[in-house]
Protein backbone atom coordinates (compact mmCIF):
# COMPACT_ATOMS: atom_id res chain seq x y z
CA UNK A 1 0.00 0.00 0.00
CA UNK A 2 1.17 3.55 -0.71
CA UNK A 3 -0.07 6.18 1.70
CA UNK A 4 0.63 9.89 1.68
CA UNK A 5 0.82 12.06 4.77
CA UNK A 6 -2.46 13.71 5.66
CA UNK A 7 -2.77 17.46 5.10
CA UNK A 8 -4.33 17.98 8.54
CA UNK A 9 -1.17 16.99 10.47
CA UNK A 10 0.61 19.74 12.45
CA UNK A 11 3.63 20.15 10.16
CA UNK A 12 6.52 19.93 10.41
CA UNK A 13 6.51 16.51 12.07
CA UNK A 14 9.49 14.41 13.18
CA UNK A 15 9.23 10.63 12.76
CA UNK A 16 10.05 8.90 16.07
CA UNK A 17 9.14 5.24 15.42
CA UNK A 18 8.11 2.99 12.52
CA UNK A 19 5.83 0.38 14.06
CA UNK A 20 5.45 -1.85 11.03
CA UNK A 21 8.06 -3.52 8.81
CA UNK A 22 7.95 -4.51 5.14
CA UNK A 23 5.49 -7.34 4.47
CA UNK A 24 3.65 -6.78 7.78
CA UNK A 25 -0.14 -6.96 7.51
CA UNK A 26 -2.00 -3.86 8.70
CA UNK A 27 -5.60 -3.54 9.84
CA UNK A 28 -7.63 -0.38 9.25
CA UNK A 29 -7.00 2.13 12.10
CA UNK A 30 -3.83 0.32 13.23
CA UNK A 31 -0.95 2.64 14.14
CA UNK A 32 1.72 2.75 11.42
CA UNK A 33 4.21 5.21 12.86
CA UNK A 34 4.72 7.70 15.66
CA UNK A 35 5.90 11.29 15.42
CA UNK A 36 6.24 14.51 17.37
CA UNK A 37 5.24 18.05 16.45
CA UNK A 38 5.64 21.46 18.07
CA UNK A 39 2.82 23.88 18.72
CA UNK A 40 2.63 27.25 20.41
CA UNK A 41 0.92 27.01 23.79
CA UNK A 42 -0.37 29.80 26.02
CA UNK A 43 -0.65 29.13 29.73
CA UNK A 44 -1.62 31.31 32.65
CA UNK A 45 -0.92 30.96 36.34
CA UNK A 46 -2.89 31.90 39.48
CA UNK A 47 -1.32 35.38 39.51
CA UNK A 48 -2.63 36.21 36.05
CA UNK A 49 0.72 35.90 34.29
CA UNK A 50 0.42 34.57 30.74
CA UNK A 51 3.29 32.81 28.97
CA UNK A 52 3.42 31.63 25.38
CA UNK A 53 5.97 29.00 24.39
CA UNK A 54 6.51 26.09 22.00
CA UNK A 55 5.76 22.63 23.33
CA UNK A 56 6.47 19.25 21.74
CA UNK A 57 3.59 16.77 21.48
CA UNK A 58 3.61 13.05 20.58
CA UNK A 59 1.13 11.70 18.02
CA UNK A 60 0.69 8.79 15.62
CA UNK A 61 -0.56 7.98 12.15
CA UNK A 62 -3.16 5.25 11.73
CA UNK A 63 -3.79 3.32 8.55
CA UNK A 64 -6.92 4.44 6.69
CA UNK A 65 -7.21 0.99 5.08
CA UNK A 66 -6.26 -2.65 5.64
CA UNK A 67 -3.37 -4.00 3.60
CA UNK A 68 0.30 -4.94 3.66
CA UNK A 69 3.31 -2.69 4.21
CA UNK A 70 5.50 -2.89 1.10
CA UNK A 71 8.20 -0.55 2.40
CA UNK A 72 8.89 2.87 3.88
CA UNK A 73 9.97 6.08 2.16
CA UNK A 74 10.61 7.65 5.58
CA UNK A 75 13.03 6.84 8.41
CA UNK A 76 13.16 7.53 12.12
CA UNK A 77 14.42 11.09 12.59
CA UNK A 78 13.07 12.38 9.27
CA UNK A 79 11.34 15.75 9.40
CA UNK A 80 8.32 15.93 7.11
CA UNK A 81 7.16 19.41 6.14
CA UNK A 82 4.03 18.46 4.22
CA UNK A 83 2.93 20.05 0.97
CA UNK A 84 2.82 23.72 0.41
Amino acid sequence: MLLRSAPELHYPITVTALLKQSDDPVDKAETLFEYTFESEVTEGNKWGDINTFKKKFPANVESPISGTVTGWKISVGDVIHGKG
